[in-house]
């Protein structure tokens, strides 16, 4: 468990949610291993490839592993190759595995379209880059802007004292202080997530992350009481309000898709209700579609 620097709202592909956020540089080494050191336990391709090779003898592999911040290393994969592959072959394998971790989204994008890429294919290239909020868009787009506000409402139902500071940091100018917010709510997630950690958890995340006696009496706190559960409805609504053009829908086609996305009816008008208290907006007008859209 690295040290965080803060907590921000994330976009993956198939979810948002509030994650904490740290610094990590990647690593792709050429080495050798020997055979009989290669665990083969959990993969019965490489079992077979490697049953009849001697334990002594020398394997070329490709290794990639993350460093955070505070100089802990965490592995990612190891590549091993055939027990034939001569220096060059694993020279070749070596500098794909740079090419292929220095890509960018857009060129994984481009990559993925160009062959029948599977749902994990495009999670993975989504969860590689998934789209941090850090603090409001910048774009100027006034719908980017409100959906950005909703999300984080939509979570303050689950975490309040981490929205409130990721809110406070957001506004604050000066760096300094703004700091002292970013840090005051990765102790905020920390203690708003009792009931989703294991104690190895808690304890990996006191000695890397140290939150303090106000922030574990806040932890016990919130572990005594019912685990709060994030609303369906408006999560919803925040998730897929541009992404899947729920802003263009009519009020009874929206109350139908809620519907079959959440299994909950609520009739238009409470529906209208609840994303006006989201401040998500509509340029639709009132009433079935016009002949023309049907």
């Amino acid at each position: 468990m690295p040290p965080f620097a803060g907590v921000t709202l994330v976009e993956h592909r198939d979810r948002i949610e509030l994650c904490p956020t740290y610094w990590v540089r990647e690593f792709v080494a050429l080495g050798k291993i020997k055979a009989g050191d290669i665990d083969t336990s959990q993969n019965h391709f490489m079992r077979a490839v490697y049953e009849g090779v001697k334990p002594d003898r020398e394997i070329w592999a490709v290794a990639v592993w993350q460093r955070y911040e505070d100089g802990q290393e965490e592995a990612d994969l190891i590549d091993y190759l055939d027990p034939d592959a001569s220096e060059e072959d694993a020279q070749k394998a070596f500098q794909h595995m740079v090419r292929f971790k220095g890509k960018t989204k857009k060129e994984l994008q481009d990559l993925a379209s160009m062959f029948a890429a599977t749902e994990d294919d495009l999670a993975y290239i989504e969860n590689r880059f998934p789209e941090a909020k850090l603090g409001p868009p910048q774009s100027g787009n006034i719908d980017d802007k409100d959906l950005y506000q909703a999300r984080l409402k939509v979570f303050a139902g689950m975490q309040p004292k981490t929205v409130e500071l990721i809110c406070k940091a957001d506004e604050c100018e000066d760096p300094t202080e703004r700091a002292k917010y970013e840090k005051e709510a990765v102790q905020a997630y920390f203690a708003e997530m009792a009931h989703c950690m294991t104690e190895d958890e808690v304890i990996t995340w006191q000695r890397t992350n140290p939150v303090g006696t106000t922030w574990m009496c806040e932890f016990a706190r919130v572990f005594s009481e019912p685990e709060k559960e994030i609303d369906q409805i408006n999560y919803e609504l925040a998730l897929n309000w541009l992404r899947n053009k729920y802003n263009l829908l009519t009020a009874e086609e929206l109350s139908d898709i809620i519907l079959a996305r959440t299994g909950q009816r609520l009739m238009p008008g409470t529906l209208k209700k609840r994303r006006e208290r989201l401040g998500l907006t509509t340029k639709r007008q009132p009433g079935p579609r016009p002949n023309s859209e049907r």
